[in-house]
């Protein structure tokens, strides 16, 4: 902040600060452009006003950049939100933006994405692929489009073995964990798309650290350890003892997890990036769930200690009651592909985007001093999950003691290994339960509860 209260964002390069490029400046405008809704929540962020004005280098000298400019930029981060454009026959097309500068020139920009809805759906689009000539990028959502990037179709799990062992930066250690967890993968997920991790296994690298070094990675104290994909580095702490069963085991997994999902390569001067969060939806905190969730899947014993604990709770009943969804749905599309067949199994219209929005405000504002909401707020989430969890295990020919010991697996299953200082209001539940159990004309027996 300077004294007028300003921000300045510059790019950190060793102890130079510099301006960012152009495609970065547009990631940050589109960011003060769609602040978080669950922002609004913090108390300090009410009456929150904000004024963008931004810069890039051109030539050596920093311009600001002409609205027409930031309205391209936007339109390029919301493209399956403006343009949209039929699919049909599998035929790939482009819509051009011929954008007017100040100097009376135009930019065309060819951005080429797949969709099935016209120009004036409101509807949640699944993220596909995202692709720019101009800013020479190609964004890859869903594993169906990697053509778009690899000019090779597959890859097998020897293939991928073969990689492991070729890479002189993976020490013996980790190249064992990585054969484990290959063989892991091929056991639960014989289908599974293999070329991300394959091609981030040719300069992948696993670093062991103190906790301090981890902290000035993950920004965060209470991590044990992260993927970079900007680095292709897997940090850790050192002295773990990677085991079944054990936390470490969990740990190196979910890492590796991120690498058979996540991509971010560079070829020539064009930037590639594979992965879940798309333009037209991302989630971080579901995506970490989904995350552990498919981690701990692969393993051939029951896992109940789960990474960002009550999330995955939340998403593990979640998809237990999805016959649409599967672990591997993760792996191969994204998340606005889950939000969407989240829709779908409740018969809801863009209502699953509120929800996972607000699993993860609920997070933030356990992890946060500044934050607080009232715990009433989340209810939305407890009863969506009700919900489902009743549609699928309650019947109306039940008695009320019946659906009663469902209500409590419900609430253990929520609750396992959650912090109390969630201070989560079990009664809610028990409410839900009253209201299903009405509908379905099942009569509420006198045992307490």
């Amino acid at each position: 902040l300077d004294n007028n209260n300003r921000h300045y964002f510059l790019k950190k390069n060793h102890n130079d600060l510099l301006y960012p490029n152009l495609l970065e400046l547009i990631e940050l405008t589109y960011f003060f452009n769609t602040i978080p809704k669950s922002l609004c929540i913090e108390k300090n962020m009410k009456n929150a006003k904000f004024k963008f004005i931004p810069k890039v280098i051109i030539n050596g000298s920093a311009v600001i950049l002409s609205l027409s400019i930031i309205s391209l930029g936007i339109a390029m981060y919301q493209s399956q939100e403006r343009l949209k454009k039929y699919d049909k026959e599998n035929m790939n097309q482009s819509i051009e933006i011929n954008q007017p500068l100040q100097d009376g020139h135009s930019i065309e920009n060819y951005i080429s994405y797949d969709s099935n809805e016209n120009l004036e759906s409101k509807e949640l689009v699944a993220d596909t692929y995202l692709e720019s000539d101009w800013l020479n990028y190609i964004y890859i959502y869903d594993m169906n489009y990697l053509n778009k990037y690899f000019d090779y179709d597959n890859v097998n799990i020897n293939q991928v073995k073969e990689m492991i062992n070729s890479n002189s930066k993976i020490s013996t250690k980790y190249k064992n964990l990585l054969f484990d967890y290959c063989d892991a993968i091929i056991k639960k997920y014989p289908n599974i798309e293999l070329r991300v991790l394959y091609e981030n296994l040719k300069t992948l690298e696993v670093v062991e650290c103190d906790k301090n070094e981890l902290i000035t990675h993950t920004l965060s104290v209470d991590s044990y350890g992260c993927y970079v994909r900007s680095e292709n580095k897997i940090y850790v702490l050192d002295g773990y003892e990677f085991e079944p069963m054990t936390w470490a085991y969990q740990v190196i997994f979910h890492e590796f997890s991120h690498c058979l999902r996540t991509g971010n390569y560079v070829d020539g001067d064009k930037k590639i990036k594979i992965q879940v969060e798309g333009q037209n939806y991302s989630n971080t905190i579901t995506a970490e769930a989904l995350n552990s969730l498919f981690t701990v899947s692969l393993f051939d014993y029951e896992e109940k200690d789960i990474a960002y604990q009550l999330q995955s709770n939340y998403h593990k009943i979640m998809i237990e009651c999805m016959d649409n969804y599967s672990l591997e749905d993760y792996i191969n599309h994204s998340l606005s592909y889950y939000a969407i067949k989240l829709d779908e199994f409740n018969n809801d219209e863009n209502y699953a985007t509120i929800i996972l929005d607000l699993i993860e405000t609920q997070y933030k504002d356990y992890h946060s001093k500044s934050m607080y909401v009232e715990q009433s707020e989340y209810y939305p989430i407890y009863d969506y999950i009700s919900n489902m969890y009743y549609k699928k295990y309650i019947t109306k020919d039940m008695t009320y003691q019946e659906s009663l010991d469902i209500c409590e697996e419900l609430i253990q299953k929520i609750t396992y290994d959650v912090p109390e200082d969630y201070n989560i209001n079990t009664e809610r539940f028990y409410q839900t339960l009253d209201n299903y159990c009405e509908k379905l004309n099942i009569n509420k027996n006198t045992k307490s509860r």
